[in-house]
């Protein structure tokens, strides 16, 4: 007899033999039990786990010559050949090959025969989510009204294809990956049974690489046991798949850590020398780094969720020690990067590297912060005077624009003052500044309407709307306690509109953010109706200004580029 493979060799031939899907073996073991076995049953789930195999089991217990029982004889004819697959009575169909509604309908003439020899004529519909939606139409009402003789089982590997309305006739059982310490025991069991050797650490990562497939592992095992003369060792099974050692992993990880960059690309070199596949490496890279962030955040209470031994959960333990979880997640954020712009300038290599130099090299550190200031100090401004840009920094490129509320609100008496922080973006102070104010010391009701253009103006750089509705009320009323201000915004009757539309959650969150930003407090707005409402005055320069060229207000503000002005 020709060579049998280990996945056909070892499949399960009775419900007890199914390993890792206890859940659904229980449900199908009471029906058959019970004699209380559905029309149609729908099996779904990845593939390898099973699902054809238990419906297998479920026909032969049902058309067992001692059925329906929970232990099919196997020696009986219809056992025999339905494990063939050469039943008259039980037909397995492929929905790949078998997916048209001319298909169909010579199911939907044959399923009213009687079976032959069995007590069923069964249907099993393997990948039947690849039936064209006519196939699905025309199968509906045999389904759900098939004669007392037939029953369906469909399996499938992607559920979301398979219509509602067929879902909807069938039981429906979910197939769950089985898991990694399931998978290193069967292979164990198997491997004695062949007279193979292999090393745990083999085991491991064929289970690994098997992502909960147990015939994908059987297959890999299969694979392997050409080199039976000796150990299947670990290397054997990474050297296969292209898979990464998990050691040079945590080299790599151990480099990247020091900020050795050097290190980290000798590192990389190698894996390619050996003939790593660059792409397996990025996702090994991205699961890596997973392992950190679940270890960082829950430490050994977490361990469970790592599928890896317990001699490398606790490397994983100590390395993660070295990385911040910002650290981590930059990590994993560069690694998915270079997965995406791989498939855009088709370079595999490059991207990674550029990877490794950017978590070698930290980012730049905020211009405010102690680390990004220069060495020679900057004296603090004196009140109510305007920051001056630092010295000897080169303007950058300007366009013109009309005036921004700023150079109207500096010439005003009020303590009204560009932060440090806006003064050090901009090099030279020009007349397309933007308006971004904030009031220093107390906060008074006359300080809020003195900048009201310039706060107004920073929220018409996210939201223009908003900002316009804000310009139809006035401050009422400012109270200060300290870091914590309430700001009550007043409104006449005839704004009632824009009073409602800046109540919205979105709109006071986006609000109180900006006003926060600007007034270095934790600001509260609340919006009334004022019935002896008084608009807001213009500035007195805007005033004179108006009154010499007889003009009128257009808008309060100028557009930039790049600015959202919905």
């Amino acid at each position: 007899m020709s060579y049998l493979v280990l996945a056909r060799k070892y499949r399960p031939s009775d419900f007890d033999e199914v390993i890792g899907q206890d859940h659904i073996i229980d449900l199908l073991k009471k029906a058959v039990a019970s004699d209380r076995t559905a029309h149609a049953y729908l099996f779904c789930g990845p593939r390898g786990i099973g699902k054809t195999s238990c419906a297998r089991i479920l026909a032969k217990s049902l058309n067992c010559e001692k059925g329906p029982t929970l232990k099919p004889c196997g020696q009986c004819s219809a056992c025999k050949e339905i494990a063939q697959g050469n039943s008259f009575d039980v037909l397995e169909i492929d929905g790949a090959s078998n997916r048209g509604i001319d298909e169909i309908r010579t199911l939907r003439e044959n399923v009213k025969f009687a079976p032959s020899y069995g007590r069923y004529k069964i249907y099993v519909v393997d990948e039947v989510h690849m039936l064209t939606t006519e196939a699905f139409n025309a199968l509906l009402k045999t389904l759900e009204e098939p004669p007392e003789h037939a029953k369906f089982i469909f399996a499938t590997t992607d559920i979301n294809k398979v219509p509602a309305t067929i879902i909807s006739r069938c039981q429906r059982f979910d197939f769950k990956r089985i898991p990694l310490e399931t998978i290193v025991q069967m292979l164990g069991d198997i491997c004695r049974k062949e007279k193979l050797k292999i090393e745990p650490g083999a085991s491991s990562a064929i289970a690994k690489a098997a992502q909960g497939s147990f015939r994908d592992a059987l297959s890999i095992l299969d694979q392997l046991s050409a080199v039976s003369e000796r150990s299947i060792r670990e290397e054997d099974v990474f050297s296969m798949l292209g898979m990464v050692e998990t050691q040079f992993l945590f080299d790599l990880s151990d480099a990247l850590s020091k900020k050795d960059c050097a290190r980290a690309l000798e590192i990389f070199d190698v894996m390619i020398a050996k003939g790593k596949d660059i792409k397996q490496l990025n996702k090994d890279l991205i699961e890596h780094f997973r392992n950190f962030m679940i270890i960082k955040i829950g430490g050994k209470g977490l361990g469970k969720m790592l599928d890896c031994p317990i001699a490398v959960k606790e490397i994983y333990l100590a390395q993660s020690a070295q990385f911040t979880l910002r650290e981590i997640l930059r990590a994993i954020e560069l690694f998915i990067e270079a997965a995406d712009v791989s498939r855009i300038t088709e370079s595999l290599r490059i991207p990674m590297e550029i990877a490794f130099a950017k978590m070698a090299c930290p980012p730049a550190p905020p211009v405010n912060s102690p680390a990004g200031k220069p060495q020679a100090a900057v004296k603090s401004p004196a009140p109510n005077t305007v920051v001056s840009p630092l010295a000897g920094a080169e303007p950058p490129e300007r366009k013109f624009s009309p005036v921004s509320p700023v150079d109207v609100l500096k010439n005003q008496r009020g303590a009204v003052q560009i932060s440090s922080e806006d003064a050090e973006k901009k090099s030279a102070p020009g007349p397309d500044a933007p308006a971004e104010a904030v009031l220093t010391d107390t906060v008074d009701l006359q300080k809020v309407k003195n900048g009201w253009d310039a706060l107004t103006h920073a929220i018409s750089l996210k939201k223009m709307s908003v900002a316009t509705y804000l310009q139809e009320g006035v401050p009422s009323e400012v109270i200060d306690k300290g870091n914590f201000i309430r700001l009550v915004i007043g409104f006449s009757a005839k704004a009632a509109f824009q009073k409602e539309c800046l109540e919205t959650k979105e709109n006071r969150k986006l609000i109180e953010s900006i006003f926060s930003e600007k007034l270095c407090r934790t600001v509260s707005v609340d919006f009334v109706v004022v019935h002896n409402y008084v608009p807001q005055e213009d500035e007195p320069v805007v005033k004179a200004a108006l009154e010499t060229f007889n003009g009128k207000v257009v808008s309060k503000w100028h557009k930039e580029e790049g600015v959202n002005s919905e």
